[in-house]
């Protein structure tokens, strides 16, 4: 119960900042809440290259975002607190594109094997966007696992999750408890879940940090650092 209120008081205090991030010019998009492992990123307008990034740092449109092996990262929507957990060994582009009060949402991975916990979105989309495919949802819980050789994987848990295949323009709906293979070739192979495939959510409630520091930038470039501790 200890757990669940510490995660309920972190999800409202990531609400509260979002209401000034989200309102710059240049929002701000997401925050990484976990890390295990090496988690680095290259910022689109930065031409230093990729650094190592720690919970709280602040996510904006076009970031680029890597995972080491054997490391694990969740990220945090400022809009509506939806999730992306992202395995070891991926590489995608965070996009965000405002819409009013939230964000037309679209993770561009180039490989690797990423869980979005997406909230319904009232207002915006959400996207998963591979060399091959194009992942689309509402609101719903699925894996996406990217490969150009093999193929993108996507296992879906609940809701329903279009997918469209870049190559041949095929579209299919991919309802909970199935999985969805999307080749380069133009093929969309749709077959029942079978539950050992599904990769490992590594996320656990145990592993909430204790400490959470948060940058934020004001107006004038100024940076202060919001701290947040659990009992």
């Amino acid at each position: 119960m200890k757990i669940k209120l510490m995660k309920i008081f972190f999800i409202n205090i990531i609400f509260l900042i979002s209401v000034s991030l989200f309102a710059q010019n240049n929002p701000s998009i997401a925050v990484l809440s976990k890390v295990k492992g090496d988690v680095s990123v290259k910022n689109k307008d930065d031409n230093q290259g990729f650094f190592k990034v720690n919970p709280g740092h602040i996510f904006k449109d076009g970031d680029h975002v890597k995972t080491a092996l054997n490391s694990f990262a969740v990220l945090i929507y400022l809009d509506d607190k939806s999730m992306v957990k992202l395995k070891g060994g991926t590489s995608l582009i965070i996009n965000g594109v405002k819409d009013g009060n939230a964000l037309n949402k679209n993770l561009n991975i180039n490989n690797g094997s990423v869980k979005s916990i997406i909230n319904k979105q009232k207002k915006g989309e959400f996207k998963v966007t591979s060399p091959t495919s194009v992942a689309s949802v509402k609101g719903t819980s699925f894996w996406s696992v990217i490969n150009f050789e093999q193929g993108d994987t996507f296992f879906n848990e609940e809701g329903i999750v279009e997918i469209q295949n870049l190559a041949s323009g095929e579209v299919v709906d991919l309802f909970a408890n199935q999985t969805g293979v999307s080749t380069s070739s133009g093929l969309i192979n749709i077959s029942q879940t079978i539950q050992s495939e599904v990769p490992l959510d590594e996320d656990s409630a145990k592993n909430v940090p204790q400490e959470l520091r948060i940058i934020l930038i004001g107006p004038n470039q100024e940076q202060k650092t919001l701290i947040i501790k659990y009992n």
